[in-house]
Formats: structure tokens, C-alpha cells, sequence
């Protein structure tokens, strides 16, 4: 009887961030989970180039890089690397991305703002490939943010990261008449009365 010498599949993580400094503390808490190779992204053409020119295990994902939303390529990515498995670290609670996240195949969801410990458990549980239940996603009638559009949650989040709308239209390259259009859709959406209101949303 022959027997098969199977060597099972390396862990080849790739985070993507436009933050060195978030990108080497990830780094250097997932090589504590005897991870073989960390690689590091700061745009979405990086990650797509990366992911075409090798092959990953695992994805760690910041929602917004400099050339855009990775909300916007996601389905991209589930389709062209169904085995990736994605974790989505984000600046932001799961809530405020609401449903529009129930499109995607998203395997752990990390808000930036939880204790160190929090962080190696998610990151950990990722690796491992451990099932961890992810935040609960509001419905429409208890979500404020759930019925927005991708753009409007990109204008958002820079807004509860405290932009002007000068600077907004700059980062996204839009017009400024453009980018006030879609604030006051977000307001009349999630009924904020004023931008206090908005912050109080969504951090609630």
C-alpha cells in the first residue's frame, strides 16, 4: 500500500492598511501564532497585484485604503479566492456597516478600538481558523447606518474621523458640491439632527 506524505497548506497571511504603524504591530502579533509568512499592503492595487502574484491564507482588511473602499472589491476577491479566508479591521464598530456586510463572505470582523488582549483573541481565532460569532449585525428598524450605500459609508467614515468636506472631496476625488450632496443624504437617512447626533449614533 503506497502512503501519502501530505504537508498541509502554510499560513501565508497578507494584511492590507494604510498604516505602517498598524501594519507592523499586526505583523508582529501574528508571527506569534507561528505563521510562516506576514506580508504588508497599504493600497487596494497592492492587494490585488499581491494576490495575483501569490498565494494567501489569510487576509486582514482595513475597509478604507487610499485608492478606495475594499467594500467595493470584496466581491472581487470571494470570487477570484474563494479559500481566502478575510477578517475586516476597521476604525469603526460592525454596526455602523450594518447589512451591506451580509453580501460578503467575511469570516471575523476586529473593531480597532477593543483592549490589546481582545485583539491577539480575534487574531488568534482567525488564524486557527476557530469559529468566532461576529458582532451583531443591526436590522434596518434598529440600524441607523444599514440602509446607506458604499459611498455614502465612505463619506461617513471620515466624518466620525473628524474630515471637513474640502478635505473629504480631496481624499476621494470628488467635487465639493459632490461630497456635501452625500453628507446631507447620510443625515436624512439616519435622521441626524446634527453631527453630535451622528457621533452619539455611532458609537451607541
Amino acid at each position: 500500500m503506497i502512503q501519502l506524505n501530505l504537508t498541509p497548506m502554510e499560513t501565508r497571511v497578507i494584511i492590507a492598511d494604510d498604516h505602517s504603524i498598524v501594519r507592523m504591530g499586526l505583523s508582529s502579533l501574528i508571527k506569534q501564532f507561528n505563521v510562516q509568512v506576514v506580508d504588508e499592503v497599504a493600497t487596494c492595487n497592492e492587494l490585488m497585484q499581491a494576490l495575483k502574484n501569490d498565494t494567501y491564507t489569510h487576509l486582514v482588511l482595513d475597509i478604507i485604503l487610499p485608492d478606495g473602499n475594499t467594500l467595493e472589491i470584496i466581491e472581487n476577491i470571494n470570487n477570484l479566492y474563494p479559500k481566502l479566508s478575510i477578517l475586516i479591521h476597521s476604525m469603526q464598530p460592525i454596526e455602523v456597516y450594518g447589512k451591506i456586510l451580509k453580501k460578503y463572505i467575511i469570516h471575523s470582523y476586529l473593531y480597532k478600538g477593543v483592549s490589546e488582549n481582545e485583539i491577539k483573541y480575534h487574531l488568534e481565532s482567525f488564524i486557527k481558523s476557530v469559529p468566532l460569532a461576529m458582532s451583531k449585525v443591526v436590522d434596518n428598524d434598529v440600524n441607523p447606518f444599514s440602509t446607506l450605500a458604499v459611498r455614502e459609508l465612505e463619506v461617513l467614515h471620515y466624518l466620525l474621523n473628524g474630515y471637513r468636506t474640502k478635505e473629504i472631496s480631496t481624499l476621494l476625488g470628488l467635487k465639493m458640491n459632490t461630497i456635501s450632496t452625500i453628507k446631507s443624504v447620510i443625515f436624512d437617512k439616519v435622521k441626524a439632527e446634527s453631527f453630535t447626533h451622528l457621533l452619539q449614533m455611532a458609537h451607541a
